[in-house]
């Protein structure tokens, strides 16, 4: 799911705040007080435009995020990992007497096991 651009947004509050000055207007013609509109049309701009400063300020955390995760995702823990899940690499075995079972006895550390 792709996140709304604010240009996106502002123009889906545009939508909103023409319906809502339609609906207003009705409801002034049918009995609402002026002063009864005009608060419910403040409180929904304002709610507008908290909307809009969210989508604001999480559009500008995606570019932090999404480097973060390229960072951890570029490691050579995480590249190691994933290598390890790909059942198209084959694991390497030292048969005993081969120049791989000699190798694999000089790497210090952990010690493959020679079949």
């Amino acid at each position: 799911m792709k996140l709304p651009t604010v240009g996106q947004t502002n123009a889906a509050l545009r939508h909103v705040y023409s319906v809502l000055g339609t609906a207003l207007t009705v409801l002034v013609l049918v009995g609402l007080k002026q002063g009864d509109a005009t608060a419910i049309g403040n409180a929904v701009h304002q709610i507008g435009d908290g909307v809009g400063m969210i989508v604001a300020g999480v559009a500008a955390l995606i570019p932090l995020v999404s480097g973060a995760y390229a960072y951890l995702s570029a490691s050579p823990l995480a590249r190691l990992l994933q290598m390890q899940k790909d059942p198209d690499i084959k694991q390497v075995i030292a048969v005993p007497g081969t120049p791989t079972a000699a190798l694999t006895a000089a790497i210090p550390g952990d010690k493959i096991t020679a079949r």
